[in-house]
């Protein structure tokens, strides 16, 4: 086509600040496929708030770029800022996070505690690539699955105790 209509997204309309890259193989995975919306939501999230940095160097007088995730592992998402921007509720936040570490996508880098107002820390992972494989191991999930409770339990005298996430 000769002449793209003005609406049409070019590269150079996108500031250096505002991309992030998913992998066309990864959007056309089988387990990508496997993913609900609420899944979708967290993941593409996830990835905006990757940091990159961009590395240059020579290999055999060759000029080379590559991109390194600086804050992947340290990536922090509430269930209320989830519930924000995309109105989906915790069970349905659970079972999104669950299906992404179950695919590949993500692992629970550092366990939060709601207990105690703590955040997972997230990883971006790449096993979703052996989905449907002999090869395939499903990443770190929430551990036990957090209280049930919202983190208090019964003494046996019917009062409320804190509960200790970290053991």
């Amino acid at each position: 086509m000769d002449h793209e209509p003005k609406h049409w997204v070019k590269e150079t309309t996108l500031a250096s600040n505002d991309r992030f890259v998913f992998s066309k193989k990864m959007v056309k995975s089988k387990a990508y496929a496997k993913l609900n919306l609420a899944a979708v939501h967290i993941l593409i999230e996830l990835y905006t708030r990757l940091k990159v940095s961009v590395v240059n160097s020579k290999n055999k007088g060759q000029k080379t770029t590559s991109y390194h995730a600086t804050n992947n592992g340290q990536l922090v998402m509430t269930y209320k800022s989830i519930h924000k921007l995309f109105g989906h509720s915790e069970p349905t936040i659970g079972k999104a996070i669950d299906q992404l570490c179950e695919l590949g996508f993500i692992e629970i880098a550092e366990p939060g505690c709601g207990a105690h107002r703590q955040s997972h820390k997230f990883a971006l992972t790449t096993n979703w690539q052996d989905y449907g494989t002999d090869k395939f191991i499903p990443n770190k999930g929430r551990p036990g699955l957090g209280p049930a409770n919202g983190g208090f339990k019964t003494n046996g005298h019917n009062k409320k105790e804190k509960v200790n996430c970290r053991n």
